[in-house]
């Protein structure tokens, strides 16, 4: 299972801004593995970096919800496959939560 980080090298970082979103991530290569919880459901799952993004910049402020669950601002990205494991893809976006696997 893979998905794109925001900060993976200085011209990754020069693309995805997320620090314009008020963000600040850690520097992690392809590879580094982390954890993803579905705040709505409570399924995880562990994916590894395989590139660049996503473009946080262009998001800031956007918010997905579930029931009085929020989150802001887009900072990864799963493929469908590693999605699919927590949540229905049609959702498109949810709220979680990022940690190192």
């Amino acid at each position: 299972m893979q998905h794109a980080w925001p900060n993976t090298s200085d011209a990754c970082w020069s693309i995805t801004r997320p620090d314009r979103c008020g963000e600040s991530l850690s520097r992690r290569t392809c590879g580094f593995r982390h954890k993803t919880t579905a705040l709505c459901s409570g399924a995880s799952v562990i994916t590894a970096i395989a590139d660049c993004g996503p473009q946080t910049d262009l998001f800031c402020g956007e918010r997905s919800c579930c029931g009085s669950t929020c989150a802001s601002n887009r900072l990864i990205d799963l493929t469908p496959a590693a999605y699919s494991r927590i949540a229905s893809l049609s959702t498109g976006l949810r709220p979680a939560e990022i940690s190192t696997a």
